[in-house]
């Protein structure tokens, strides 16, 4: 995993050599080697406005690291298997953390107490997500039951039991206004559920495969869904009807990944075709097919004032493109072996690139030189960094 610093001073980085990398930006100096864990760190991420990291492991610990002195000021025990999801209080107070065990674990980061462990259900936890305001959580998991879980994140206690899947559930995610809460599944459906009352308010069966992943638009009015191999469609959902509004299907492989502009308006999508496409959401229209990787895409990401997206293949090179035109403005090259993931930083002034070739790339948006290569002992091996802000 790697994410920038809300300041954009300071990019960190996490590897299976179970050791986090604290990296300059300007200089590319690596300014710290954290060491703790036992085991591979499975994700990291800012709390604040930089002060704090927190690291999660095979090793059945999460800790906090202070960032000015580089040193662990907590580690949370407690598990006896590994973490599976994380996710941050809005306020950044709170950590949940969903694993193994079954268990979902409340944490006060500050005082390392654990809040409350909660029984959660009879599968691996593997989505977590706290509404808007805090006072909720939703978990999905690998169960026989597949039931969809809200919890008072005061209490701790079961508020409601969502039932009507028939497989796993993939991912939870809240409405940014709170009111719904998405679930995906493994038996091919979306379901809309009512928070106020716990029904299921629409039910959405129109992929093919399991539904690997939502996302709301910004303003909460749309979803967008993708489908596994035997779909390769992104559909997009009216949230009040519940009615697709298109489904996108051009293309002729699967999409591994999706990304709405900081507007909403628009929605890029990257796939095995080697092709990645910008839609109008309102419409559906495809508004520009970008051919000129050759290989398939596996990330795409806009920045945030939703000019420019950027794109990371397997043909090992990273185009920046302008998103009104469709023109790739720069290609950037460096990389040995396939780009998993591209991200912006906050002032998009930069772009991090994570590869295949066991490299952390700093390239330069305007100029399109590669600043800073840092490279690890050891492999990046399935990383993802697409728009990362966090653990949620």
């Amino acid at each position: 995993s790697v994410v920038f610093s809300p300041d954009s001073k300071i990019l960190a980085s996490s590897s299976n050599d179970e050791s986090i990398r604290l990296w300059d930006i300007k200089s590319g100096e690596c300014l710290e080697i954290l060491r703790g864990h036992k085991k591979w760190i499975s994700s990291i991420t800012f709390i604040g406005n930089s002060e704090l990291l927190a690291s999660s492991s095979g090793d059945q610990t999460i800790r906090i690291w202070d960032v000015a002195t580089r040193e662990c000021i907590r580690v949370i025990r407690g598990y006896r298997n590994w973490v599976r999801s994380v996710a941050f209080s809005p306020n950044g107070k709170i950590l949940a953390s969903g694993n193994g065990d079954q268990t979902i674990r409340f944490w006060d980061i500050y005082s390392e107490k654990c809040i409350k462990t909660i029984s959660a259900h009879n599968g691996w936890l593997l989505s977590v997500a706290f509404s808007p305001n805090g006072k909720m959580i939703a978990s999905g998991a690998g169960d026989r039951e597949a039931i969809v879980k809200i919890w008072d994140v005061a209490t701790g206690k079961c508020i409601n039991k969502l039932y009507g899947h028939k497989g796993w559930v993939r991912c939870v995610a809240f409405s940014p206004d709170g009111k719904i809460l998405a679930s995906a599944s493994e038996d091919n459906t979306i379901r809309l559920w009512c928070i106020d009352n716990g029904e299921c308010i629409k039910l959405l069966n129109q992929h093919t495969d399991t539904v690997l992943s939502i996302t709301f638009s910004p303003d909460g009015t749309r979803l967008a869904s993708t489908g596994a191999d035997n779909d390769k469609t992104i559909r997009l959902w009216d949230t009040e009807s519940g009615k697709c509004i298109r489904v996108l299907q051009e293309h002729t492989r699967w999409v591994i990944s999706v990304a709405f502009s900081p507007n909403g308006k628009i929605l890029a999508s990257g796939s095995g075709d080697s092709t990645v496409k910008l839609w109008d959401t309102d419409t559906g229209k495809c508004l520009q097919t970008l051919t000129e990787h050759s290989y398939y895409i596996r990330s795409v990401a806009f920045s945030s004032n939703g000019k420019m997206l950027a794109s990371g293949s397997r043909d090992r090179t990273i185009k920046l493109w302008d998103v009104f035109t469709g023109n790739c403005i720069k290609t950037l090259e460096g990389h040995s072996y396939w780009v998993n993931s591209v991200t912006f930083s906050p002032d998009n002034k930069i772009i991090a690139s994570g590869s295949h070739d066991e490299t952390i790339k700093i390239w330069d948006v305007e100029t399109g030189e590669c600043l800073k290569s840092f490279k690890n002992e050891r492999p990046y091996e399935n990383m993802n960094i697409t728009g990362a802000t966090g653990l949620t």
